[in-house]
Parts: C-alpha cells; structure tokens; sequence
C-alpha cells in the first residue's frame, strides 16, 4: 500500500511540475529508520496523596504495567517493559517490546500547568486499560496524550571534513551558584570549555547541588552545572563540537553589559552524541530538567521530520510555555535521504518548504506561541549593498540549504563576516578549522540577542511580545536597527523578518 502511494503521488508530481499549491499532498511518508525500533514514549498522569497532585509513583507504574501486558497477552500481543525511567521526571517512561513502535497508544489529555515533577508516594491508579485489534490500539487512561515513537533526532547543519579533537576535560566544576540568575539551557552535544574558555564565567550552578550530592533529590547525582542523558552523567562533555560552536555563538551575542555578565549563565544538556544523533525521549526529558530548574530560553538547534507531530512533544512545549519558558528552534536543513528517494522528481527547493516537509519542533511555532523558529538568510543573488551601508542589501533569501516558511518561520539571521555576508560559521572545534552552514548556527544567535537585549527587564516568552521589544529597542547604530524587515523575504520568513549576527 505504501509503494502504490508513493508511486500515485510521484506520477501527480510528473503529470503537474508547476502546481506548486499541490505540493502539500506530497508530505514524505514517514520512514520507519527514523526511529527507535521496538519503543514508545509514554507520560503517567498526576496521583494524589492528601489531596495534593504528585507524580505517579513508580510501584502503581509496575500495577498499571502488569494491567497492560495482560491485555496483550490476551490479544496474543508480547509483553513490554520499561527500559528506563527519566532520571528527573518519572512519569516520563521509555517501554520497549517487539513491534512496540507500531503500536498506537491512547491516553487522555490534561491541562499541562498542573503536573508536578519527581517522584513521591500517591494514590493508585484507577484508569482503564483495554486493547482494540482492529485499528492495534492500547487503551490507556492513565497517560497523558498517548505515546510516542522514539524518534531518532539530528543537527540540521553541513556535516564538514573537518576532525574533532577529543580530550579530557580539563575544568573543575563551578561551585558557586549565580544569585537570580537568566538561564539559557542548551539541549545540544554538551560543551568543550578547553576549545572555547571564554564560556568558564559563564556556567549555571545548580544551588540545590551544592551541599551534597543530590541534595535536590531528583535522581541525579552531582547534576552542578547540567546533566548528560546520554550517558547519564554529571559531566556534559562535547565530544561532536556542535554544541560548543552554538554556546560560542549565544555568547557572542552577550557583549559586555554588567547585568548581562552578572545573570546570564548557561545550562549544558547533553542529549546529542558524538555522531550528532539524538532521541526524542532524552530531548524530552532534558525539557523538564530546564523547566524545573527555571530556565528562561532552552536553544534547540536540532530536529526530525516526519509528517505528524509528536503529541507529546506537544504537550511538553505547553508545559514550558506554562511555566514561561521560551523555546528557540532551529528551521531545518536540507535532508538527502529524504530528498533523494523521490528520484529527483519533485524539486529540491520544495522540500525546504516547512508547510510541504514539517521538521519538529520546528514547525510547533504555528501553534505555540512560545516556539521562535529561526533560519539563515543571505543577499540574494549578486545583490549588491545599498550604497550607505554594507549591512543593507537591496534582496535577500534564505540559504539553499535550509529551511523556509511564511508561515512557521518567525525569523532570520544574516551572517556579517569581515563585512561579508554569506550562509557559513567558522567551527573552531574542528582540526584544522572549517566553515559549515546550518539552522543550527542562526538558533544561537537570536537566543544569545534576547537574552542580551531583553534579559534584564524580560517581558515574557511570548513570542510577538519578544520581537516587538527588539523591534523597539533604539538602533545600536544610527540606520541599523535591532530587528529588521525586508520584503523580499516575507515568502519564505513571516512579515521578512531578521536580525544581524
């Protein structure tokens, strides 16, 4: 059925090149490589205990679990397992059992600023449990929006030649914690201070961390200044480059302000590993770790596509917007294993298109208010600059290899490189250094540009409300506004507009 599909949409794509408003019945499929195989992504609902709402415990869990396998046993179905518990939310549960990614799992929505995080005692569970065979869907009340596959999640950036060092860290953790500090979690490859030591005065302590190991109770042992979920550590090294180049370009972006070098601090979460792979459920989980924390902005430069949303990535993104937290993503890049299994016979330009090729969490920005989703823009063509400013071009587009949308792209950032704009970042992290490109790279820079302009008087994580505040802001050169507008960008960015890095 799937390849007679492809084969229908492909001869529409040949019978009608230029309808370009079809394009959108052409959504890719959704490749079964692209995620964990075997898995599922589940969220307990809230318990009580004295009337107060408490996270489910992990024995009415096991109840619950035991309900379940004996549904499917019942329908000839294997059983499942939890393979692992979020560290700092267990109501956050990875199962695993043959064929479990193909299997559909319903639960029951609920209003996301009422649940709690940890892991004490409550009432049992009372929700039914039941299997339909017909449509193979589990049944399940006590969770919150369903499950979820576990999709595996890439860096949208140009993967270059370019050899990462790998050493040992060389820093001693932090120990004082920053009095009302402005935290920027960043969910990437963790971070390298050696490679950039201009982040050493700049790392979030965790106060609950200091006293004792795991003072704070919530599963993870010395988590100071972050936590690795990959391999579940304390020590959020880079060992890819990606995240130290993204912590580089946020810093960059701070200047030199006393409120800015007194609050500002960065939370390292590493949920990438050194191939620049990642999953959704460590991505999720590293989510309520910065919500529970009280991050301010989590930078995002990474994704997956796929032509459904996750609901539970739905539902955490609401809880951080709850809790107002801002969520930057990054557009997307060019995907060719994606691309080039259409034979070339759509155009690759479509693909770069968010409304035909969703890229998650991308393209929750439509949705949520909280998501800014950011692109790389560039002077279109041989357009020459205006002849008062090298900053001022008379067109400009977003980079070729990265994705565009009127709709859910909400803003760009133009790359000014002794006085040259173009679509490249220099990464220093490489051996020798090269130049790479990607959505990766612009998320950065409008984190590092909130939280610079906007930190000290923050109006919120609203996104409208943030960009008319830098919209206002005086320009820091006469001529050269904060945020930018341009009409030549208004069909690939909404209402054209971008910042400058």
């Amino acid at each position: 059925m799937r390849i007679f599909t492809r084969l229908l949409i492909l001869s529409l794509a040949i019978a009608l090149p230029s309808c370009q408003p079809l394009f959108p019945l052409f959504r890719t499929l959704p490749d079964t490589n692209k995620h964990v195989p075997d898995q599922n992504i589940i969220l307990f609902r809230t318990s009580t205990n004295d009337g107060i709402t408490v996270p489910m415990p992990v024995r009415f869990q096991r109840q619950m679990l035991d309900r379940v396998n004996q549904s499917l046993r019942n329908a000839g179905k294997e059983p499942v397992i939890i393979r692992s518990w979020c560290p700092c939310d267990s109501s956050l549960v990875l199962l695993e059992g043959k064929d479990l990614d193909l299997l559909n799992i319903s639960g029951k929505e609920m209003a996301s600023s009422t649940r709690p995080s940890g892991g004490v005692e409550g009432n049992p569970p009372t929700g039914t449990v039941s299997y339909d065979g017909a449509s193979n869907t589990l049944k399940w009340e006590e969770l919150i929006a369903g499950g979820s596959p576990n999709y595996i999640l890439t860096l949208p950036y140009t993967v270059t030649d370019g050899k990462t060092i790998i050493t040992t860290p060389t820093f001693e953790l932090p120990t004082t914690p920053t009095t009302q500090p402005f935290i920027v979690a960043i969910t990437d490859t963790g971070i390298r201070p050696e490679k950039y030591p201009a982040v050493n005065n700049w790392f979030w302590v965790n106060p609950d961390e200091i006293q004792q190991a795991n003072q704070d109770n919530n599963g993870m042992v010395d988590d100071r200044i972050g936590w690795d979920f990959v391999n579940k550590g304390k020590m959020p090294f880079d060992s890819n480059g990606h995240g130290t180049l993204v912590a580089s370009l946020i810093h960059e972006q701070l200047g030199n302000a006393e409120w800015v070098n007194g609050h500002v601090r960065f939370m390292y979460l590493k949920t990438f590993d050194a191939n620049g792979k990642g999953t959704l459920f460590n991505n999720m989980c590293a989510l309520s770790y910065a919500r529970q924390k009280g991050a301010k902005i989590v930078n995002a430069s990474w994704g997956y596509y796929n032509a459904h949303k996750s609901a539970l990535l739905d539902y955490f993104l609401r809880e951080l917007k709850d809790n107002q937290v801002l969520f930057v993503a990054a557009a997307g890049n060019t995907s060719p294993e994606i691309e080039n299994s259409w034979l070339n016979l759509i155009p690759q330009s479509s693909f770069r298109n968010l409304e035909i090729n969703p890229f998650w969490p991308a393209n929750y920005s439509l949705s949520h208010d909280n998501v800014i989703t950011v692109t790389t823009v560039h002077p279109k063509g041989e357009s020459p600059p205006s002849a008062h400013s090298t900053r001022n071009y008379n067109a400009y587009e977003t980079c070729e290899d990265q994705n565009r949308s009127d709709r859910f792209v909400n803003a760009g950032v133009l790359n000014i490189t002794q006085k040259k704009a173009d679509c490249n970042v220099r990464d220093f992290t490489k051996e020798p250094p090269v130049f790479t490109s990607g959505s990766s790279f612009a998320a950065p820079v409008l984190t590092g540009k909130l939280a610079a302009k906007l930190g000290q008087n923050w109006p919120g994580n609203q996104r409208s409300v943030l960009l008319d505040a830098l919209d206002q802001l005086p320009p820091p050169v006469p001529g050269q506004p904060v945020l930018r507008r341009h009409a030549s960008l208004e069909s690939q960015i909404n209402k054209g507009v971008f910042i400058i890095r």
